[in-house]
């Protein structure tokens, strides 16, 4: 069970991160990613370009208004220069709803430890504030970079199944009991 609506990440912080809702001003810096292959190899987008850009960042603020889950902006603390999305996500997985921690960090900041960081964090957030009794995270078969994510936030191999039609890896760790 998912204790809703999902408390905002806006303004928290981790080491080197804030976290903030995204916003529309976010569709230019975030087709760095969509319009890199190697990015974007895992998605399974329907569109291209500024459209996929668009509606990317649109699922994230229907979810804001639908249950208080979605994506939110990464930026440096400091500078606030955007270096991805992360956040907790409500999903529905073979028929039951489940908390995920997604992250997708620009291709220019990869290998720095922001996605660790940022799940980190979004775990912590999860159990500070009793919202399930574990999270996920969904991941592609061969997306060795982020099941390492995963792993390094304590999430373990659960089991694979099919999400949206396509094969996921879920990794589950475990937060804490929910009242």
């Amino acid at each position: 069970m998912i204790n809703l609506p999902i408390p905002s990440l806006e303004g928290s912080c981790s080491e080197r991160l804030r976290f903030r809702k995204v916003c529309e001003a976010d569709v230019e810096p975030w087709l760095t990613y969509i319009n890199n292959p190697e990015a974007v190899r895992f998605m399974h987008l329907e569109l291209s370009g500024i459209e996929a850009a668009r509606q990317f960042l649109q699922w994230s603020f229907v979810r804001y208004e639908r249950d208080g889950s979605g994506l939110h902006a990464l930026e440096l603390l400091g500078t606030g220069e955007f270096v991805g999305l992360c956040g907790l996500l409500t999903q529905e997985v073979d028929g039951k709803m489940e908390l995920e921690i997604g992250y997708h960090l620009l291709p220019g900041q990869w290998h720095k430890g922001f996605a660790t960081e940022a799940a980190v964090f979004c775990k912590a957030f999860a159990r500070e504030k009793a919202l399930a009794p574990s999270v996920i995270s969904l991941i592609d078969p061969d997306n060795l970079p982020s099941q390492r994510v995963a792993e390094r936030n304590g999430l373990q191999l659960e089991r694979t199944t099919l999400f949206r039609g396509k094969p996921v890896r879920v990794y589950r760790g475990l937060i804490g009991s929910v009242d």
